[in-house]
C-alpha cells in the first residue's frame, strides 16, 4: 500500500459526510424530529448517531494498532453509550447537531491521516471469527454512513408523503 490509500480512505470519509449533508439539505427543525415510520429513528437521532459512529470506529480502529487481534464488537457499555449519545443530543438544535458532524468528520479524517500506513492492514475482529483491518473499519464506517445517509432520504421521503 501507499500514501494514496490514506488519502483515498479520507476521501471516503469525506464523500459519507457529504453525503450526509446532501440528505439533510434544507430539512427544517420540526421534520428533523418527525418519526417517519414506527421504530424508525428521527433525522436528529440519525445525525447524532452517525456523530457517535465517528468517534466510536476510529476509536476501534486505533485500537486495532495498539492491540494484538482486539475484539472491537461493541460491548454492551459501548451499546449504551450509543444509545445516550442519541437519546442525549437528538434534542440538540439542527445547526448544532450539523456542526457536531462536521466536527466529528473533521475528526476521524484527522484520525486517519495519523494512522501509520503500514498498519492498515492489521487485522482485528468483530465477534467470534470476523476479522477485519484498520482500513476495513475506515471502510464500514463510510459505508455506513452512506447508508444513513440513504435512511434519512428515505425518511423525508416518508415524513413529505
Amino acid at each position: 500500500m501507499n500514501q494514496g490509500q490514506i488519502q483515498t480512505l479520507q476521501q471516503m470519509l469525506r464523500t459519507a459526510h457529504q453525503a450526509v449533508v446532501d440528505a439533510t439539505d434544507g430539512i427544517a427543525e420540526g421534520e428533523a424530529r418527525q418519526v417517519p415510520a414506527a421504530g424508525e429513528w428521527t433525522v436528529a437521532q440519525l445525525l447524532a448517531h452517525i456523530a457517535e459512529i465517528q468517534y466510536f470506529w476510529m476509536e476501534k480502529a486505533a485500537l486495532i494498532t495498539k492491540e494484538d487481534d482486539p475484539n472491537i464488537t461493541r460491548s454492551d457499555v459501548e451499546n449504551d453509550r450509543r444509545v445516550a449519545a442519541v437519546t442525549d443530543h437528538a434534542g440538540d438544535p439542527l445547526d448544532q447537531l450539523v456542526t457536531e458532524l462536521a466536527t466529528a468528520n473533521e475528526s476521524a479524517i484527522a484520525a486517519t491521516g495519523n494512522i501509520p500506513q503500514e498498519d492498515l492492514a492489521t487485522l482485528g475482529h468483530r465477534g467470534e471469527d470476523n476479522p477485519i483491518t484498520v482500513e476495513g473499519v475506515i471502510q464500514f464506517l463510510a459505508v455506513h454512513m452512506e447508508e444513513h445517509a440513504r435512511q434519512i432520504t428515505t425518511s423525508r421521503r416518508l415524513i413529505s408523503g
